[in-house]
């Protein structure tokens, strides 16, 4: 989680979504995924490792998100992309541990 500061963030976008998503998962991002994430999106969602916050620019306004992801630089980016409006908690939390 320490890798992602806002500096690597910028880059992020590029390599996990354009690059790694493509190339080494044979997953492209808005091809598959981001149609995937918006076929299973509820109006009330919890988004658990929340990047950049690309997914989220997609969600409708009326949504309400929690964000949740133990590193504080990855939360701030996505709720300002996502729009502070949209975001209903964000909560600083390592998944693996209770």
């Amino acid at each position: 989680a320490k890798i992602y500061t806002p500096l690597t963030l910028k880059l992020y976008d590029w390599w996990v979504l354009g690059v790694s998503n493509r190339l080494a998962w044979g997953c492209p991002t808005k091809e598959h995924l981001l149609p995937h994430f918006l076929e299973h999106l509820g109006n009330n969602h919890l988004d658990i490792g929340v990047g950049t916050g690309f997914y989220l620019t997609h969600v409708p306004e009326s949504s309400l998100i929690s964000l949740m992801d133990l590193n504080e630089a990855s939360l701030n980016a996505a709720s300002t992309r996502a729009g502070e409006s949209k975001i209903k908690h964000k909560i600083s939390h390592d998944v693996f541990k209770p």
